[in-house]
């Protein structure tokens, strides 16, 4: 009777931790727009003008709520990539080299290919994106397992050298020798991603981000494989006491999440620019992290995570335009819009243990 009782208190206890983790995010939200409007009112704007502009600008018309749709594409998979790595204990500072190097592989193959079907040139381009950050993952991994040097540096570090070797080639040996800016000639349009209308830049890409976070969760929850890599996360001594390979493991998530994070510079490529140029990406990279954090590192929970960024970014983008709103203000939004999240769960877990 007693250890049905402890049971049923254990299931209760455990449903309303799960709650408070939900509770987290409109306490956070509350106290980010707080934030916003104070620092807006504190710099002479209009608070209200700037909070009716974000959804607005991200949905006023097909036009923007395309692009809001799109913007989703490079967060979803960069945070992805992130808390995959993270899973295993391996924490991949460098996603924004491996988008880097997964889009110029991707390029490379793809400018090369000459006349393909559109359906034999994206798939072996796709898989050239994914290898290209696996390539560059592979170093820091290597020095994490066979050197037991820690990732932090090793992946910070390739990430400069990513972007410096983009800058060079864009500007050097790939420039198109017709644009002042750059860039590299367009690619064939057998290589881009297939619209879903023509009318607007969204393509195909959405569904497949969204497989690949679907899938990713199958992997991690419903495999064998994700049930090792959640355990060495948890504790890496325990796994290799109970008989796990951990340094497989690390390297099986480690070349997942450079793989993902490639593929999203070969989305950015071949579905939004299609060229290569310096500087593609604003930091998707980086912003992933604070993505995968909002989304409690779980691989739907950033799905939401990631619309959420994107409708705050290019609803920010129309706040600028329309109200003379600087866009940096969207960005201290969303980072305090993460950091009260987190603190409020830490606190609300903290207070339920004591």
């Amino acid at each position: 009777m007693m250890k049905e009782l402890e049971y049923k208190k254990r299931k209760i206890e455990k449903k309303y931790f799960k709650y408070q983790d939900y509770l987290s995010y409109p306490i956070g939200l509350v106290l980010a727009i707080f934030v916003f409007c104070v620092t807006l009112f504190l710099l002479g704007y209009d608070p209200i003008s700037a909070l009716v502009s974000i959804p607005t600008g991200a949905f006023g018309n097909l036009t923007s709520s395309s692009e809001t749709i799109l913007r989703l594409i490079p967060l979803l998979l960069t945070a992805t990539a992130f808390l995959i790595a993270l899973k295993a204990r391996f924490l991949n500072l460098g996603i924004e080299g491996q988008l880097y190097i997964g889009a110029l592989l991707a390029y490379l193959v793809g400018a090369n290919m000459g006349v393909v079907p559109s359906f034999i040139a994206i798939p072996v381009i796709f898989i050239a994106g994914f290898m290209g950050g696996v390539l560059w993952l592979a170093i820091p991994l290597i020095m994490k397992t066979k050197l037991g040097v820690n990732e932090i540096f090793p992946t910070v570090v390739m990430n400069f050298i990513a972007m410096f070797l983009i800058a060079w080639l864009t500007i050097g040996p790939l420039k198109d020798p017709n644009s002042f800016t750059a860039r590299t000639p367009l690619l064939p349009e057998s290589t881009w991603m297939p619209l879903i209308d023509p009318k607007y830049r969204i393509h195909v890409g959405v569904f497949i981000v969204v497989i690949i976070a679907l899938i990713i969760y199958m992997i991690l929850h419903k495999t064998t494989i994700g049930y090792k890599i959640r355990a060495v996360g948890q504790n890496p001594r325990a796994s290799e006491h109970g008989g796990v390979n951990v340094t497989r493991v690390v390297i099986t998530a480690g070349l997942l999440s450079g793989g993902i994070a490639g593929l999203a510079g070969f989305m950015e490529v071949f579905g939004v620019h299609h060229y290569l140029s310096r500087g593609f990406s604003p930091g998707f990279g980086y912003i992933g992290i604070a993505v995968a954090a909002l989304g409690i590192f779980h691989p739907i929970g950033v799905i939401f995570a990631a619309f959420f960024f994107a409708v705050l970014q290019i609803g920010g983008e129309s706040m600028q335009r329309s109200a003379g709103i600087p866009i940096h203000i969207i960005f201290i939004m969303q980072a305090v819009l993460v950091l009260t999240v987190l603190i409020v769960q830490k606190w609300m877990t903290t207070r339920n243990s004591s």
